[in-house]
């Protein structure tokens, strides 16, 4: 349901390819757009709904690793 995990995939897949670029838009009331562009032309392009963000709050494994 969240997209943490779909980021760390295309994140991994596009490691060998050079620098990815991450931007988060601001949020709001529907929820907020993050794009991850790699120097190779590959787009990671979502909507995160506000759900989808809190499955990934509770569920991510940055937070499970920093306990």
């Amino acid at each position: 349901m969240g997209v943490f995990e779909d980021v760390q995939r295309f994140i991994g897949a596009h490691a060998r390819c050079g620098q990815v670029t991450r931007i988060a838009h601001p949020p709001t009331a529907n929820g907020y757009r993050i794009v991850v562009k790699c120097t190779c032309g590959g787009i990671f392009d979502r909507w995160v709904t506000p759900e989808a963000a809190r499955h990934d709050l509770i569920h991510s494994s940055l937070l499970a690793s920093a306990n």
